[in-house]
């Protein structure tokens, strides 16, 4: 009974830590718009730590999702943040012209896979 335990909580674990955040900046400079699909991130560090941008001088409308929305031209999934082992998908919808460096970056630096949806 404990090891049908362990598999159904093993099973279903990713579903419990299943959750997106769209990111969409809302200020007047070059739109970003992607949203980041949670793999092994624990829930609160998610929405709290990753999903809020740090970039100086833009401001983003937040908004947490079951899951990512459809029309991204591109995908790195499995990308890691360094020094930490968790893992997100993301997924980007901006600019199609920056997939070149979006997929170095994630192939070179965030050691996911980059997916063409």
């Amino acid at each position: 009974m404990t090891r049908l335990l362990l598999l159904a909580l093993t099973l279903f674990s990713p579903a419990i830590l299943a959750s997106a955040c769209l990111i969409e900046s809302n200020d007047d400079q070059l739109p970003i718009r992607l949203c980041q699909a949670n793999r092994t991130i624990p829930d609160g560090l998610f929405e709290q730590q990753f999903c809020q941008p740090q970039i100086p001088d833009r401001s983003f409308q937040i908004q947490m999702l079951d899951a990512c929305p459809d029309g991204a031209y591109g995908v790195c999934a499995g990308a890691h943040t360094e020094g930490v082992g968790y893992q997100q998908d993301i997924h980007y919808y901006s600019d199609a012209e920056d997939a070149p460096v979006l997929q170095a970056y994630c192939e070179q630096i965030s050691q996911g896979q980059w997916q063409t949806p």
